[in-house]
């Protein structure tokens, strides 16, 4: 879908949704929208927890999922799954005062005075450019992007940079982002041992294990494609990945690997010994229990650096991607060893300087900006308490 098609295409949806600004917007009603996967995961999952924990009984919250009944259990919680674009999901979200999204799913939602959309964002450092920076951009597509930044009331930031170089990329003004980090890497800055056990029990990962995770981000099907998501081949090995693992750190290595929920068609690998979690609906408890992490251009390396275990980058395709691919900063500024085949991946591993890791590490997190604080849900909690006149 072009630009122009893309925008009269909302403009439409503005227009077929506008008589539910008839109904009364209730000042306790919170719905919130995971984008790219509709699942309960990601920002919304600790905001929407924390809101029914610490306010029992006095929200209304609901979570726009793609399977209600897989997320029944929410109900005993006090969180109520709701079909994402059905009748029913657009009369909760025309009247909720507040709106959650951890990326977009309301430009063409006709909300009215009283009512705050709350932006999470999905991806945390400053790396792929996007929005205004990122495309060739048209007045359709401007005229797309003001349609979403006029609407939002906060937009959270994991770094200065974020915030400094998103705000123009975005058309949201500046004071709107608040630099608290993300929701879902809270786990992650806090790190709890008990949690950490108990997600490696579900896993299926014994106490004299060691797992390494594996989980490269999506390819668009060509240079100019937008919106799409397609698996490649990857031509990881995990065996040997696994025996410089054990030789490089000790221990026995389990492998798993987790594709990037936008796609649709999965490539597994050729491997009896790999633990596939694609399906694994939180990446973020992944990312707490894993003790080592291969990426590519994925932020989700932002949220595994604040964990201080190895993360290595490895794509086949690096080269293409620095060639094609608009990036705040630069993948060589990148702190994660880097390599293009197996052979430069096992060198990175063996030959891994964890002492000169955490020292560019540190070097990255402070050249950005990070600001993740470990408390951004309980930011988002109060943000609306307050403004729905609630309190504990």
């Amino acid at each position: 879908m072009n630009e122009r098609m893309r925008y009269y295409s909302k403009i439409g949806m503005l227009a077929a949704l506008s008589p539910l600004r008839m109904q009364k917007i209730h000042r306790n009603r919170v719905i919130l929208n995971n984008c790219l996967a509709h699942n309960y995961a990601d920002n919304i999952k600790p905001i929407a927890d924390l809101l029914a924990k610490e306010y029992p009984g006095k929200f209304e919250i609901y979570v726009a999922v793609n399977d209600p009944e897989k997320f029944d259990f929410l109900k005993e919680k006090g969180i109520t799954p709701i079909q994402i674009d059905s009748f029913e999901y657009y009369k909760v979200a025309m009247s909720s005062a507040f709106y959650v999204t951890n990326s977009g799913g309301y430009s063409f939602l006709p909300l009215r005075k009283g009512q705050y959309v709350i932006n999470t964002w999905h991806g945390g450092g400053a790396y792929k450019k996007i929005g205004m920076d990122a495309y060739k951009v048209g007045k359709y597509y401007e005229k797309d992007l003001k349609l979403t930044a006029k609407k939002t009331s906060v937009f959270l930031a994991s770094s200065k940079m974020f915030a400094d170089l998103l705000s123009p990329a975005l058309l949201i003004p500046r004071e709107k982002f608040k630099e608290v980090g993300l929701p879902r890497n809270d786990i992650l800055v806090k790190s709890d041992p008990e949690q950490i056990r108990s997600i490696r029990h579900k896993l299926g990962i014994s106490e004299d294990e060691k797992l390494v995770l594996y989980a490269p981000t999506y390819r668009r099907p060509n240079d100019d494609s937008f919106g799409q998501s397609i698996a490649i081949d990857y031509g990881i090995d995990p065996e040997r990945v696994c025996k410089a693992m054990s030789q490089r750190f000790g221990g026995k290595w389990r492998f798993a690997m987790r594709l990037h929920p936008q796609i649709k068609e999965t490539v597994g690998l050729d491997s009896e010994s790999v633990l596939d979690l694609t399906k694994y609906d939180d990446m973020q408890e992944l990312l707490l229990a894993a003790d080592a992490m291969i990426n590519d251009f994925s932020s989700s390396m932002w949220d595994f650096m604040l964990t201080g275990k190895p993360s290595f980058l490895y794509a086949k395709d690096l080269q293409h991607y620095i060639e094609t691919t608009a990036v705040y900063t630069p993948v060589s500024e990148w702190p994660f060893p880097k390599s293009t085949n197996n052979d430069e991946l096992e060198k990175s591993i063996l030959e891994f300087d964890e002492e000169k890791y955490r020292k560019d590490c540190d070097s990255h997190y402070s050249l950005l900006g990070g600001c993740e604080t470990g408390k951004a849900a309980e930011y988002v909690c109060r943000y609306i308490a307050k403004r729905a006149k609630v309190t504990k």
